[in-house]
């Protein structure tokens, strides 16, 4: 009986820990901007079936090219 409620509380700590873990790093991704270029990509797939998507290395080109043209509201 007693085995299985620390059995239940380890799995319940394994659980939380594991969410906090995704969650920490579905965070980072955001943060970093790796998300962006996952997005970009299914975007690309779902609307342009017909093309491939640019590599990562010519999407982050693409992208700070377009911030250093129009650098709009930001700090530095």
């Amino acid at each position: 009986m007693a085995t299985d409620a620390l059995d239940q509380t380890r799995s319940g700590a394994l659980a939380a820990l594991g969410r906090a873990w995704r969650g920490l790093v579905w965070f980072a991704r955001g943060v970093t901007g790796e998300a962006k270029y996952d997005a970009y990509v299914a975007h690309e797939r779902a609307a342009h079936p017909d093309r491939d998507p640019m590599t990562a290395k010519e999407y982050w080109r693409c992208v700070y090219r377009e911030q250093d043209a129009n650098p709009g509201a930001r700090c530095c």
